[in-house]
């Protein structure tokens, strides 16, 4: 099968897509989704995009669903993405250590679309810079989650390419990696043990989770449309302290998106201390 999707086929695995994993493929990336579909035929030695779509409806194949989900999801990533977010969040940090919070409360941090676990362990060299060795005393507990079981595996392995470090000052890599022999960078373990990685679906409520001061939802929403752009940040805002904060990619718009977020700066928002009682409201800014 080496032809891309007719537009009925398109939109037979579009509507699967979302119906899963509320991702929302523009029609003008249907160049994208068939290059990335035909390897899984290739993989699954299905012999045509209707025998595939039976395939993945047919429950019998539930890691066939999950490649699937791993081949058409884009996991680029890379440390310290967008500095303003990272001086944000070492402000918040210093200015609650300064109150006295952190040893009596600790911190619990949510790295949502975790990808490989780059943004994690970026979370957690901040944290170190601030607080010293073993945080200081302060219990940290971090959760990484992803939709990819793939890019999972990589984030509990912690070895990265160069591309991964490439907006990373040359002091912070030598503190915190190790070159491999095989051009890889490996993270500092002792920190990586810090934190867990799950596989979520953000469309779905975060099971058993005490609240988060800090959650990172950043650059997966740009493929959602408002009513799953809705929905991650409902659930989002159910698992964060009152007083925590949400940080979203910089591209992502949530103009018009309902939701009980109180906007602060673009891209940063913050859980308000007393909860509202009224319904949600538009957003209102990027």
């Amino acid at each position: 099968m080496e032809r891309d999707l007719t537009q009925d086929e398109f939109k037979r695995f579009h509507d699967l897509i979302y119906q899963v994993a509320g991702i929302h493929y523009p029609v003008e990336k249907i160049s994208l989704l068939s290059n990335r579909i035909r390897r899984r035929l290739r993989a699954a030695k299905a012999a045509s995009y209707d025998a595939y779509l039976g395939l993945l409806g047919s429950g019998a194949q539930g890691a066939e669903m999950q490649a699937f989900l791993d081949s058409i999801t884009t996991n680029e990533t890379y440390f310290f993405r967008c500095q303003r977010h990272w001086d944000f969040f070492r402000q918040q940090v210093q200015q609650k250590q300064q109150q006295g919070d952190l040893r009596r409360n600790g911190l619990r941090l949510w790295s949502a679309a975790a990808s490989t676990g780059a943004e994690a362990f970026t979370m957690l060299i901040v944290l170190h810079q601030v607080l010293g060795d073993n945080f200081g005393g302060v219990p940290v507990e971090l959760l990484g989650t992803d939709l990819s079981n793939q890019v999972l595996e990589e984030a509990r392995a912690g070895a990265f390419r160069p591309y991964a470090l490439a907006q990373t000052p040359p002091e912070i890599v030598q503190r915190y990696f190790t070159r491999t022999s095989a051009d890889q960078f490996v993270f500092d373990k002792k920190l990586a043990a810090v934190a867990r990685f799950q596989r979520h679906n953000l469309m779905d409520p975060l099971p058993g989770s005490k609240p988060f001061d800090f959650v990172f939802v950043r650059n997966v929403m740009i493929y959602f449309d408002n009513p799953s752009r809705e929905r991650v940040l409902g659930n989002a805002f159910q698992v964060t302290k009152p007083g925590g904060f949400l940080v979203v990619g910089e591209s992502e718009s949530l103009l018009n998106v309902k939701s009980q977020w109180q906007y602060l700066k673009p891209s940063i928002f913050q859980r308000p201390a007393v909860d509202a009682p009224t319904a949600p409201k538009p957003v209102g800014r990027a």
